[in-house]
C-alpha cells in the first residue's frame, strides 16, 4: 500500500471516530430533552447539619415516574464545605433505599440528624452513625421500619414534627398521586395519608404506632405543611390537594386539619380554593402572629390570610388575600425573609425558573426582577448556606449540577463560584 492510501485510510479512521462521538454527544443531548418530557419530576428538598460541622446540608430527593413504572428515585446527601462547596454522596445499599421521599429529624433523640425515607407503604428509619451510634457522624445505617396500617404501594411524601408534644419527632405521610405500580387505567387511586407518632425508648429503640388521617382518605396532595394553625400550641396540618385524573376524590380544595395535642387531627371542615394546589408554605405573612399559607398551584399562587390576630377572627380559619399571583404551574413555594426588613417574602418556583416576591409587611406581594434558573430534575431549598444570617437559595439534581446563589443583604443574589 502506499503512504498516500495508508494517510489517507488514517484519516478516514480519524473522521469516523470524530463522527461516532459527535453522534455519541448528539444523541445524548437528544436524550436528555426527550427525559425532560417524560413522566413526572417530583424533587423535593429537606435541610439539616447532616455531619455535625455547624452549617446545613441539604437532603435532595428526585423521583420521576412514568404511567406504570418509576423511572427514577434518588436520594443524595449534599454536603456543604464551606467557601462556597458542596459534595454530593448519594444514599444507597447498606444506607437504605432511596424510596419516594425523605426528611432529616433527629429520631432517636442522641442530638444529630437522622433520616425518614418513605418507600410507598412504610416509613424506614436510617440512623445518622454519630451520637449514641458511638460512630461517624454524617454516616447513615437503616434501623428499623414504621409499618402502615394500610399498605397501597403509593407515591406520596414524608413531613416530620412533633405532633403530641413529647419532645420527639413524629410524622405525617401524605398520599399523593395514585399508586406506584398499576397496570389498570380504571384502578381506584387509594392515596392514603397517615401520622406516625414516635415513642422512642432509649434503652429498647423504637416503639411507635400509626394512625390513618381519615379526613385525608383519597386525596391526592403532593405537599403538606405543619404549623400552630390555631394557636394553641401544637402543630396543624395544611394540606395541599390536587384532583387526581381518577379514583376516590376529585376535590382540589386544600384542607385544614386540627390537632388536639395528642397527634390526633380532625376536619376543621374549611374547603379552600377551587384549583390544583402543588405546593404549600406557611409563615405570618401579614405580620399579626399568626401563620398564614402561601399555596402554590397549577396557575400559579394564592395566599391565604388567617383569620386570628389582626383579621379578629377565628384563628385557624383562612380567607384569600384578594392578591392573586398568576403564571405557570408553581412547583415549590418558600417564605423567607430575603432583604432582612422583618417580614417575610416569597419564593415561587416553577417548573424551570424561580423569582422572589417582596412583602411589604402586609400580605400584598411585588415580583422582583431577578431569576433563578435550572431544569426541572433540580430541586431547590432556602437557607443560610454560608452562615452571614441571609438566606441563600440551592438547586441541584440528583448528584450534580449544584447551583447556589448566595443573599447580598440588599435584594441581590450572587451565583456562587464554580469549583
Amino acid at each position: 500500500m502506499s503512504r498516500e492510501k495508508t494517510h489517507l485510510t488514517k484519516l478516514l479512521g480519524f473522521l469516523a471516530v470524530l463522527g461516532l462521538l459527535a453522534l455519541g454527544l448528539f444523541s445524548h443531548y437528544i436524550w436528555l430533552i426527550m427525559s425532560d418530557n417524560l413522566g413526572t419530576f417530583h424533587n423535593t428538598t429537606d435541610l439539616a447539619d447532616l455531619d455535625g460541622d455547624g452549617d446545613l446540608d441539604v437532603i435532595l430527593h428526585n423521583v420521576r415516574n412514568e404511567s406504570e413504572f418509576t423511572a427514577f428515585a434518588v436520594t443524595t446527601l449534599w454536603f456543604n464545605q464551606g467557601s462556597e462547596q458542596f459534595v454530593a454522596r448519594r444514599l444507597e445499599g447498606a444506607q437504605g433505599e432511596s424510596g419516594w421521599a425523605s426528611a432529616a429529624g433527629d429520631v432517636d433523640r442522641d442530638g444529630d440528624a437522622d433520616l425518614v425515607v418513605f418507600p410507598g407503604w412504610y416509613l424506614r428509619l436510617i440512623l445518622n452513625q454519630g451520637g449514641a451510634q458511638g460512630g461517624q457522624t454524617g454516616e447513615f445505617r437503616v434501623n428499623n421500619v414504621v409499618s402502615a396500617l394500610e399498605k397501597p404501594a403509593q407515591f406520596g411524601s414524608v413531613v416530620l414534627g412533633d405532633l403530641n408534644n413529647d419532645g420527639q419527632v413524629d410524622g405525617i405521610v401524605v398520599g399523593c398521586c395514585g399508586r406506584a405500580f398499576t397496570l389498570e387505567p380504571d384502578e381506584d387511586t387509594p392515596n392514603i395519608s397517615w401520622a406516625w407518632i414516635n415513642t422512642w425508648d432509649d434503652g429498647g429503640g423504637l416503639a411507635s404506632h400509626a394512625s390513618i388521617l381519615s379526613a385525608l382518605d383519597g386525596l391526592a396532595m403532593r405537599s403538606a405543611a405543619l404549623g400552630d394553625l390555631d394557636g394553641d400550641g401544637d402543630l396543624d396540618l395544611f394540606a395541599a390537594v390536587l384532583a387526581p385524573g381518577q379514583g376516590r376524590n376529585r376535590d382540589p380544595a386544600d384542607r385544614v386539619l386540627i390537632n388536639d395535642g395528642s397527634g390526633k387531627f380532625t376536619d376543621s371542615g374549611q374547603r379552600l380554593g377551587e384549583t390544583d394546589s402543588t405546593a404549600v408554605a406557611l409563615g405570618d405573612l401579614d405580620g399579626d402572629g399568626d401563620l398564614d399559607a402561601l399555596v402554590g398551584t397549577g396557575r400559579g399562587a394564592t395566599v391565604w390570610i388567617n383569620q386570628g390576630g389582626a383579621q379578629g377572627g377565628h384563628d385557624g380559619t383562612f380567607a384569600l388575600s384578594g392578591q392573586e399571583i398568576s403564571g405557570s404551574q408553581t412547583r415549590a413555594v418558600f417564605l423567607s425573609d430575603l432583604d432582612d426588613d422583618g417580614d417575610l417574602d416569597a419564593l415561587i418556583a416553577g417548573l424551570r425558573q424561580a423569582a422572589i416576591w417582596w412583602n411589604d409587611g402586609q400580605a400584598a406581594l411585588t415580583r422582583s426582577s431577578q431569576r433563578f434558573r435550572y431544569s426541572n430534575r433540580h430541586g431547590l431549598a432556602v437557607a443560610d448556606f454560608d452562615g452571614d444570617g441571609q438566606l441563600d437559595i440551592f438547586a441541584a439534581e440528583y448528584s450534580k449540577d449544584c447551583r447556589v446563589w448566595f443573599n447580598q443583604g440588599d435584594g441581590t443574589f450572587r451565583a456562587a463560584r464554580r469549583p
